[in-house]
């Protein structure tokens, strides 16, 4: 049955038409290459980390890595996968981290080079945000918020691409 399902869900992937994977991923070429990081929780050093990101049939997908520091015993690992919700009209993304962390993120469309994503996380379980902030080709900034409505950041990272 299993089999039956899977050769199902192939057959159903292929009807669908190759521009609908790519819809709307133009503007997150942006970010594929590999970037160093200073990033962490605000009132802590940051700390270095490394992120790479491939976009690959409509689906950025991003590795970071940020090697052990300070009271951080273990290297953190995580992975995310983004695409465009044509239906609904929004980016959506799923982060999972090796220290059971997740998250689930939406951001509408946007103008100009500031991002604006609403994320659920299980380490608050609480609506946050996350601003985007592409200073320029080669270097981004990101801010993020416990709530919608928090002004004070709980994590900050800046990122400069090195390759």
């Amino acid at each position: 049955m299993r089999r039956i399902l899977a050769i199902a869900a192939v057959c159903a992937g292929l009807a669908i038409p190759a521009t609908a994977y790519a819809a709307g991923m133009d503007d997150m070429q942006y970010y594929v290459g590999t970037w160093t990081c200073m990033v962490g929780p605000t009132g802590v050093p940051a700390s270095k980390a490394t992120g790479t990101y491939t976009l690959d049939g409509g689906v950025l997908r991003e590795w970071v890595s940020v090697p052990p520091t300070g009271q951080m015993t273990q290297a953190y690992m995580a992975s995310s996968a983004m695409t465009y919700d044509a239906k609904s009209g929004q980016y959506v993304e799923t982060w999972l981290g090796n220290m059971a962390d997740w998250s689930v993120s939406s951001a509408k469309p946007w103008t100009g080079n500031t991002e604006e994503w609403a994320d659920t996380a299980n380490n608050t379980g609480k609506l946050g945000r996350t601003e985007v902030v592409r200073t320029n080709q080669n270097s981004f900034t990101f801010t993020s918020y416990a709530t919608q409505t928090d002004t004070s950041p709980n994590f900050k990272g800046a990122c400069t691409r090195s390759s």
